[in-house]
């Protein structure tokens, strides 16, 4: 049972990167760090699955290869889970709390961790490839998510430095010092890096050599990593702002005063900002003048970052509760609360939504969903019975009924068991009767879910006579008579040659 459920993962994995990988690589989903996806946020708050570490998760959840990356505090650990199961594939003990949000780029992990290193993983068993001290002293860590372009990677650390990595090797390519601790994670576009730092600036420096191309001050740290749209940066800081500048020379274009400071950081998309305040509110804006076009009050401060998948946005709350709302107007469409307040902001992908909570639980969100592993082939004999074994892998919970269609006359098929809410083994078992016509027929297993979903494979059956010998047993006779043909001919032959009588002679049966 257990190598056949672990075949229908893989099998599932396979379809759902060949069907539509809409995968969530980094923190804010990008380089650009947008917070967008294309991919469908799940309609209702169904859970599929929760996954409790060591300790508090602050690090916000990346989604790639058909695992869940995120960071965990008192633990120490990087997780890599299936995204399907909420398994551990891995997990990496770094030196200190993970707070930093990891990075998946090709077949590797970027992720800083408070020890004040930055570590580079391999993707798929997270072994470690190198990892790169900031020279930081004790406590001043690695928060800053890293943002893998240009074959560097680019990251702030709480010594005030900016720093850009060889992303092959991890030696250093430059560095750039700041005036304060560097919590914001760095976006790249065009040629930039821009991240904020706690001196009240944000910067934007030269992505090959870190030189300073320009910053903009503000009347407050910056907590919040810029989102890069449309030749624009928007982002926001502790005096209440959310900020749009030029990004290519750091003018200002438009602000916008919320009620408390922000450390949340927006997304963009179609049109419109989205950035969450510590006054309780998500606040929607028009992207191009700042003008309010919507805002929704949680029960508390909102540190978490918005994600905008479709037609929906979602957030977390310090009031414990993840959010799902309409993005154009604004209205609640669901929320789950979890056990304790949440920092960590949400990734969409292919559907489902994963973010971490205080209370130690990753949480996946989605529409329950379930394949089927049939054998390809099968036979029986006439008179007799035969059986094989249906995997079922659900994924969530979701009651699957089993049954099988175009069965030959003469031909009864009973499933043990006939259904189940979780991933299980049926036994298929196959009585044909006496008179039951011999020949190859194809059968449909039909898997029918709750929900109205169906999902259907074929199945071989072969009906045979019980006289009837078996394909490998009729070749293995011929094959035996043939050689004994030959043996006899050869012995005639050797006789021959030295002038003796055969003593063998073939006789017909």
């Amino acid at each position: 049972m257990r190598w056949g459920l672990a075949a229908v993962a893989l099998l599932f994995l396979a379809q759902a990167a060949g069907a539509a990988a809409q995968p969530w690589r980094a923190f804010r989903h990008d380089v650009h760090r947008s917070g967008s996806s294309a991919s469908p946020a799940p309609l209702d708050n169904t859970l599929l699955w929760t996954f409790a570490t060591g300790g508090f998760i602050y690090s916000s959840p990346v989604v790639a290869n058909g695992k869940v990356y995120f960071g965990s505090r008192e633990d120490y650990r990087v997780y890599a889970l299936d995204e399907n199961s909420g398994e551990v594939a891995w997990s990496f003990l770094a030196g200190d709390y993970v707070h930093s949000s990891p990075t998946v780029e090709g077949n590797r992990v970027y992720v800083g961790s408070n020890d004040g290193r930055l570590y580079c993983l391999n993707a798929e068993n997270g072994e470690l490839i190198w990892s790169y001290s900031t020279g930081a002293e004790v406590y001043f860590e690695v928060y800053s998510s890293p943002a893998v372009a240009n074959g560097k990677v680019y990251f702030g650390s709480m010594d005030g430095k900016v720093y850009a990595l060889d992303a092959g090797k991890g030696g250093l390519v430059w560095e750039y010092r700041t005036g304060g601790y560097i919590y914001s994670s760095p976006a790249v576009a065009g040629g930039k890096v821009f991240i904020g730092s706690n001196d009240n600036y944000v910067y934007a420096l030269d992505a090959e050599n870190g030189s300073l191309v320009w910053r903009f001050r503000t009347g407050g740290e910056v907590y919040s990593s810029p989102a890069f749209a449309d030749g624009r940066l928007y982002f926001g800081s502790y005096d209440n702002r959310v900020y749009c500048l030029d990004a290519e020379d750091g003018a200002l274009i438009w602000n916008f005063r919320t009620g408390s400071a922000i450390s949340s950081s927006p997304a963009v998309a179609e049109g419109r900002v989205y950035i969450g305040s510590y006054d309780g509110n998500l606040y929607c804006l028009d992207a191009s003048t700042g003008v309010l076009l919507w805002s929704y009050r949680t029960g508390a401060g909102i540190h978490s970052s918005p994600a905008v998948a479709g037609d929906k946005v979602l957030v977390g709350s310090h009031d414990g509760k993840l959010y799902c709302l309409d993005a154009a107007r604004g209205s609640l469409l669901w929320s789950y609360r979890t056990g304790n307040l949440i920092h960590s902001s949400p990734a969409v992908a292919e559907g489902r939504v994963y973010v971490g909570s205080y209370d130690g639980k990753l949480y996946a969100f989605g529409e329950p969903d379930f394949f089927l592993d049939v054998p390809a082939r099968g036979s029986v004999s006439r008179g007799g019975t035969s059986s094989a074994t249906v995997a079922v892998s659900i994924i969530g919970s979701e009651n699957v009924v089993l049954s099988i269609a175009d069965v030959p006359p003469g031909v009864s098929i009973e499933f043990d068991p006939p259904s189940g809410r979780k991933s299980f083994s049926s036994t298929m078992t196959i009585a044909a009767s006496s008179d039951a016509p011999t020949g190859t027929y194809v059968l449909t297993v039909r898997g029918a879910g709750e929900r109205g979903k169906i999902r259907t494979a074929s199945f071989e059956l072969r009906i045979t006579s019980p006289y009837e010998p078996a394909i490998g047993l009729r070749l293995s006779i011929l094959l035996l008579a043939l050689v004994m043909a030959l043996v006899v001919i050869w012995l005639r032959r050797r006789r021959r040659r030295k002038g003796e009588k055969p003593r063998y002679v073939l006789r017909s049966a």
